[in-house]
Order: C-alpha cells, then structure tokens, then sequence
C-alpha cells in the first residue's frame, strides 16, 4: 500500500508492465518509482527490496484479477455469454498484454507460481465459480460443471501461448464457448 494518490491496482498494472519490458534484474527502482509515479527512495521505504516489490506487484495484480473475476461472475445485468467472455478477457486477455513484451513470460511465470502457492487456493476457487456459474445459467448440468470449467480454462491458457492480440484471443475464445456450452439455454 503505497502512500500516493494513485490506486494500487493501476500501481501494480504499471510497475507490473515495467517488469515485463526489461526483466527483474535489469528493472532498476528507478524504473519501479516511474511506473509507481514516486521516488526510488520511497519505493525503498515502503518495501525495502526490489525483491519484495515484485512480490507485492504480482499479488496486488492477481488479487484485483481475481476479485474482478468473482465480481464478474456474480454479475446478473449483463447476458451470461458476456459475462463468460468477460471473465476470459480478465484472466488471459490482459495477460496477453503482458506476454507480448520482452520478458512477459517471465513474469507470467512468476505469477502463475505465486497463483499455485497463494493462501487464496484462487485456481480451485475460480474453477468452482465458474463451474457454478455456468451450472446456475443452466449452460452444463451439474455433473458435467466442473469439468467443462477445466476445459475452459485450460482452453483459455493454451490460447494465451498461441495469440498475439487481445482481440484475436477473444474471437478465438468465443468460438471455444460457444463449441462447449450448450447455448440453447
């Protein structure tokens, strides 16, 4: 929690990104109090370390994915199929952005690790999320449920090795939902 004006979460997209240009060992606290919009020194009091700001960087960042995903999921306004691909769009398509830079996947990996060793248990809780909202909007039956959300989501990953655009992932990840989910619903 930086003392600034600026939401943490657009900190850590920031900094986040400023990781994935130029790799952990040559982004310097200097390019970190950039993105962050303050001083290297202040960047030091906070956190004490490179080490421990990227920490903090990737955690804020899946934290706020995962807390918009959920918050996507409880969402009845807007028409399920929408919601589905909004959730995709959060969880692989902005990381596309991410990827697509010099040392993305680097970082995607980092996050993936701290994804798999989070208190949170975030991937057991996102399957059975969105195993109950595809289930609730009557997309599978319930035996069918948690599966298909695997599938899903493993479907989602594998695209996010293939495509080079957020907009080509989201055409493809369409067609991937619309050949899974039983739509007649």
């Amino acid at each position: 929690m930086l003392n600034i004006v600026r939401d943490e979460n657009k900190i850590a997209q920031d900094v986040l990104a400023t990781f994935a240009r130029y790799g952990f060992q040559k982004t310097s606290m200097d390019d970190i109090g950039r993105a962050a919009g303050v001083s290297r020194q202040s960047i030091y009091k906070k956190f004490g370390s490179k080490e421990k700001c990227y920490q903090w960087t990737i955690n804020t960042y899946l934290s706020n994915m995962y807390g918009r995903i959920f918050s996507a999921l409880n969402n009845d306004e807007l028409p399920p199929f929408q919601v589905l691909l909004d959730v995709f769009d959060i969880l692989i398509g902005e990381a596309i952005e991410i990827v697509s830079n010099p040392h993305g996947t680097e970082i995607l990996d980092d996050a993936l690790h701290a994804t798999k060793n989070s208190e949170e248990d975030w991937q057991l809780r996102l399957r059975a999320r969105l195993a109950e909202f595809i289930e609730r909007k009557n997309y599978v039956s319930n035996e069918k449920s948690t599966g298909v959300a695997f599938a899903l989501i493993s479907a989602g990953k594998g695209l996010l090795l293939e495509e080079t655009s957020r907009e080509t992932f989201l055409e493809d990840m369409e067609i991937i939902l619309k050949s899974t989910l039983d739509l007649e619903n």
